[in-house]
């Protein structure tokens, strides 16, 4: 069995973490991909694969060749699977799929493999992000007990769980901490929509939304620290309506807590873009926020509502950097996290 070492990197090398330049997906039941760009190390490697991210059979799978690999086997039981490769130039290096296939989810992801600035990395199968689960299948609730997930963080508001209600295989341990989908009110959107915004009001609203989530939500995202040094080994899970803003700003927070680098963190939160259904989501907008789309004009003026941009994280951060100096600062002062507790937190979820 292969036990995986910290591979040490220099301060400058996570400015462009390796793990943002693969790309791991299942074109089909059965069938993994592996995708690295051109200037990744592992752009010519060796596979290997497990289930378990930390322990890996001597057994070489394939090679990934100008950058591409593809694999097809069973897997009657759904189990996620693991990647580990390795070249001359680096390596081990674990990946896996960023969004995990659970059948119904909306923008469900795990956030391992992400590199800290001690040259450790989140471990795989620890934190998992994502909107609302209601539409869960049959086969998607499968997949979800396989994860072992044992705690659900829940930032939606009882009246949203309501109209978004799951019951989750595996009996996790749910922790509501509700927090206002806009600022101040529940009804922020529906009252901004009501005034005919332009586009551009629309994208400041959410600028100030993001702001908000720093200045009047330090009990739930203190809480949410709590609830992380407190759990068990299982899985956590963080979770909102889209898992975009409030659940985005959580795993923001959590992730440089742990040291990794703001860039690395944008990126984790840019990738609600990618996995998010925003044409999926466009009718049931329109008609939540009751915006007419006469010529169109409604979907341009809730686009900026559904889209991923890197100004609404980065709203919350330059207020954070502009009163406290930087996130740990931030959390320390008013979050409750001590030096005790970020050492705690790294040994917990990084390997």
């Amino acid at each position: 069995m292969i036990k995986l070492s910290v591979q040490i990197v220099s301060r400058r090398s996570y400015a462009v973490d390796q793990i943002c330049s693969i790309e791991v997906s299942s074109p089909a039941y059965g069938r993994h991909q592996i995708i690295c760009r051109p200037s990744s190390n592992f752009y010519e490697a060796t596979v290997r694969c497990s289930v378990d991210p930390k322990n890996f059979d001597d057994e070489i799978i394939g090679h990934i060749t100008n950058g591409k690999f593809s694999i097809a086997f069973d897997n009657p039981d759904n189990n996620r699977q693991y990647f580990c490769l390795e070249s001359a130039s680096s390596g081990p290096l674990v990946c896996a799929q960023r969004n995990v296939l659970l059948e119904g989810s909306v923008n469900f992801r795990d956030i391992g493999g992400y590199l800290t600035e001690s040259g450790n990395r989140i471990a795989w199968g620890k934190i998992y992000r994502s909107g609302h689960l209601s539409d869960l299948t049959a086969l998607g609730k499968i997949a979800y007990a396989n994860l072992d997930v044992g705690m659900v963080v829940d930032f939606r508001l009882v009246e949203e769980k309501a109209n978004e209600n799951a019951e989750l295989p595996g009996a996790p341990n749910v922790c509501q901490l509700g927090i206002m989908p806009g600022v101040g009110t529940a009804h922020y959107f529906h009252d901004l929509f009501a005034t005919k915004p332009r586009e551009i009001d629309v994208v400041e609203a959410m600028h100030e939304m993001m702001r908000y989530l720093v200045t009047d939500n330090i009990d739930a995202y203190g809480q949410l620290f709590q609830l992380l040094l407190h759990s068990d080994n299982a899985g956590v899970l963080l979770n909102c309506s889209a898992g975009k803003e409030r659940t985005g700003f959580g795993i923001a927070l959590v992730l440089e807590c742990l040291g990794v680098p703001r860039e690395v963190v944008l990126y984790d939160f840019m990738l609600s873009k990618k996995y998010f259904p925003v044409e999926d989501e466009i009718d049931r907008v329109l008609r939540k926020y009751g915006v007419s789309n006469e010529n169109g004009e409604g979907v341009n003026i809730i686009m900026p509502l559904l889209e991923t941009r890197e100004s609404y994280l980065n709203a919350a951060f330059d207020y954070i950097d502009k009163y406290y100096g930087c996130t740990k600062a931030f959390a320390k002062q008013c979050l409750g996290v001590g030096d005790v507790d970020f050492v705690r937190l790294v040994n917990k979820y990084t390997d």
